[in-house]
């Protein structure tokens, strides 16, 4: 309540700047939408200091970003907290909706298993670390190629049991949520 987000979209989202608008409202805060366009960045300030003088002026900054490294530099420059809406590497709110969706559905997260059919992107990396989070078995299937990222699932390695392949079929066998992309 009375809190103030300020959402940073260099790549705009129908649901993503509407449910985190939608929700600020709805729990008696305000939401500030800025596009790249709208503010100094687009004349050439850097990220660094747009996090500082955005610090001065919100409670938290939530930022929809091509590449993930500028988040990272949000991040380790704003002093108020800076969510991921969204970058070339991870797509955390997306899991966390598919989290709150299997919970509703499932009522649970131990014992299951997930399938994952598509590219190892970012949100598949997500998936990966969600799974790690809440102890769901996951099952990987992509194309030859564009598996997920290496580092994602060697840390992830103790904490979650992941099956890779290229094959959805065996991706899906005996999963109890199978979740598709690109």
């Amino acid at each position: 309540k009375n809190k103030t987000l300020a959402m940073i979209f260099q790549k705009p989202s129908t649901r993503t700047r509407v449910s985190f608008e939608a929700g600020m409202f709805q729990l008696g805060g305000h939401a500030i939408n800025l596009s790249s366009q709208d503010m100094q960045l687009s004349r050439g300030e850097t990220i660094e200091d747009t996090a500082k003088t955005l610090s001065r002026y919100v409670d938290c900054i939530m930022a929809r970003v091509y590449d993930h490294s500028l988040l990272e530099k949000l991040s380790e420059s704003s002093s108020v907290p800076v969510i991921n809406g969204l970058s070339d590497s991870f797509h955390p709110c997306q899991i966390l909706a598919d989290f709150m969706t299997i919970k509703e559905k499932k009522g649970k997260f131990k014992g299951l298993k997930i399938a994952w059919i598509g590219d190892g992107n970012n949100v598949c990396n997500s998936m990966i670390y969600g799974c790690a989070l809440t102890g769901t078995k996951l099952s990987i299937a992509t194309p030859k190629g564009f598996e997920p990222d290496k580092s994602v699932l060697k840390e992830s390695a103790k904490s979650v049991e992941i099956e890779l392949s290229t094959d959805p079929v065996k991706a899906i066998k005996n999963a109890d949520v199978v979740v598709t992309d690109t």
